[in-house]
């Protein structure tokens, strides 16, 4: 991303059209720019700017410099911590997710999916029972 991207990233955050957060937002404006910080990350940062006041605005000029900060210090995420998260969705940790469930997933919660696409990450990975090996679809997912 750069730094164009990252202004007007930051300025969907911006509920008061003034060019600024509040502070309150930062961990989630972390997260839109591709870092995972922890809360205890994120509740530093806030301190750092705020002097304890939430509701506090900041602009762009002022979030950069301490997203960099806690970027450097965020370690990526890694395959293992993806399988973790699909562990969430596996009742009997058998390693697979049934595909019915995880293209409902995929087509009606976050940053939905069309059908197209998610056949197009199913390919070949369905077995003849319909689940998804979620280790397999991870390391597709992560190679692309």
């Amino acid at each position: 991303m750069g730094d164009i991207d990252f202004k007007d990233g930051f300025s969907l955050f911006d509920k008061a059209g003034d060019g600024n957060i509040e502070v309150s937002q930062m961990g989630d404006v972390m997260r839109a720019f591709g870092i995972n910080p922890t809360n205890a990350q994120i509740a530093k940062a806030q301190e750092s700017v705020s002097g304890g006041d939430p509701k506090k605005r900041i602009g762009f000029n002022r979030f950069m410099p301490v997203f960099e900060t806690v970027k450097k210090d965020s370690k990526p995420m890694t395959d293992a911590d993806y399988v973790e998260g699909m562990k969430v969705f596996d009742r009997d940790l058998v390693g697979y997710l049934n595909s019915g469930e995880l293209r409902h997933l995929l087509t009606f919660m976050g940053e939905k999916l069309t059908d197209e696409e998610v056949d197009s990450i199913f390919a070949g990975l369905e077995d003849d029972n319909g689940n998804v090996q979620y280790d397999e679809l991870i390391r597709r997912l992560m190679k692309d």
